[in-house]
């Protein structure tokens, strides 16, 4: 596995390698925004889970912001990992909001919430408006504007 972890100065952290990144930020406790972009392969193990560790043990119910919009793909290996993970850590988190636009990354995060058995824990956007809505309503003064 061949990646980087990189904590910012804002308190942002990234993990990245050739084909993909991961992006965390904390806007205040028990909010994490997740972004993801490019195309995971498996490169990171269970790095990007193992980030939001800290969070669920310190914050719980933890809600979860993940922006795929810029993802290009994410290999079954992958998908099962993240379904096994919501699985495992549903009583941990109060919401998990996932923003895409593909049709792929759509059919593939329905999948993960169905078979990860979570119910309306997980919530799928298509438009970004609703999901920047929800983010804003979490953690008051975020940033509207997307980078």
């Amino acid at each position: 596995m061949s990646f980087k972890r990189e904590a910012l100065e804002d308190g942002t952290v990234r993990l990245s390698s050739e084909r993909c990144s991961f992006i965390y930020q904390r806007p205040r406790p028990g909010v994490v925004h997740m972004r993801i972009v490019g195309s995971d392969k498996g490169e990171f193990g269970t790095a990007p889970m193992d980030e939001l560790r800290e969070d669920l043990c310190r914050f719980a119910p933890v809600e979860l912001f993940v922006e795929m919009d810029e993802i290009t793909g994410a290999n079954l290996p992958v998908q099962e990992a993240w379904t096994e993970w919501f699985s495992h850590n549903r009583s941990a988190l109060k919401s998990v909001s996932m923003l895409t636009r593909s049709k792929y990354m759509h059919f593939t995060a329905e999948v993960v919430k169905f078979f990860s058995r979570t119910g309306e824990l997980i919530r799928v956007y298509l438009d970004p408006e609703p999901f920047l809505d929800a983010l804003q309503r979490a953690a008051p003064g975020t940033q509207k504007s997307r980078k």
